[in-house]
């Protein structure tokens, strides 16, 4: 039995974290870290980057960083070079980096679409394309996408948000088909308002109360909730699933 629970282990695995530099995606880099992974950490901001670096070499696991900015493919091709020169393999891709707008339908301008498409959805599917290109060398490889609970259920202000995330479900499932036979799995998580900092500052009175009325479980997700879905599907606990969004929102979705 105690041989069943090493399939979770990480140990010697690689994986890239983009959005490395605060909230979600720093602590899954640092969690990866600790579940015995090596890890790069992505994003645009090397500053932050460094910091969250000193974090997560407590583990006493190789811990690296690039500077990239997805919207840019020119930069994730960047990034492959750097793992191959410094990884030479890549186990694991969480596409964590994204970009969002609140505002009313109506007020949305170019400038807001472009840059939520082009980090939320066209950098996360160039993200798959060339660091997954690794895998396929390699024959085996886990990619977790982030979608949220707005990809399934809505709230005013979030509509192309919603829609960006509606499509990551999509495209999860159809690079999971396309992909299988390289022994890519392709999955998603989902998660509904997540208790970080930045959420803390817009997430008050009236409005906290709102969403917490929402969720079943009455309380907002942490990071730590998302971790073990997240280490679940970079594990080998996970090699017979793929194309699935596992949604960890304490029952929000059902609850709709």
């Amino acid at each position: 039995m105690q041989d069943r629970y090493k399939k979770f282990d990480l140990t010697n695995k690689v994986a890239v974290i983009t959005g490395a530099s605060e909230g979600i995606g720093r602590d899954m880099a640092v969690g990866l870290a600790e579940a015995g992974a090596d890890i790069i950490i992505c994003s645009r901001r090397e500053e932050r980057l460094l910091e969250v670096k000193k974090i997560a070499a407590k583990t006493g696991r190789k811990v690296q960083t690039y500077t990239v900015d997805i919207q840019n493919v020119s930069e994730i091709k960047g990034l492959k070079a750097f793992i191959k020169a410094n990884a030479g393999k890549v186990d694991i891709l969480i596409n964590n980096a994204g970009y969002a707008v609140t505002k009313p339908a109506w007020e949305v301008s170019e400038t807001d679409w472009d840059t939520m498409l082009d980090t939320g959805f066209k950098g996360l599917f160039f993200c798959c394309q060339t660091i997954g290109s690794i895998m396929r060398e390699q024959g085996y490889g886990k990619i977790i996408n982030l979608s949220s609970t707005l990809s399934k259920s809505i709230v005013p202000g979030r509509a192309v948000y919603a829609g960006l995330k509606a499509g990551i479900n999509h495209l999860t499932e159809a690079l999971a088909m396309e992909w299988a036979p390289h022994g890519i799995r392709v999955n998603a998580i989902a998660p509904t308002a997540v208790n970080t900092p930045s959420r803390q500052a817009t997430l008050q009175g009236p409005m906290l109360e709102k969403v917490l009325a929402r969720i079943p479980l009455r309380r907002l997700a942490t990071t730590e909730d998302l971790l073990g879905a997240v280490i679940y599907l970079s594990s080998g606990a996970s090699d017979f699933v793929t194309g699935q969004t596992i949604f960890v929102d304490g029952g929000w979705v059902a609850a709709r």
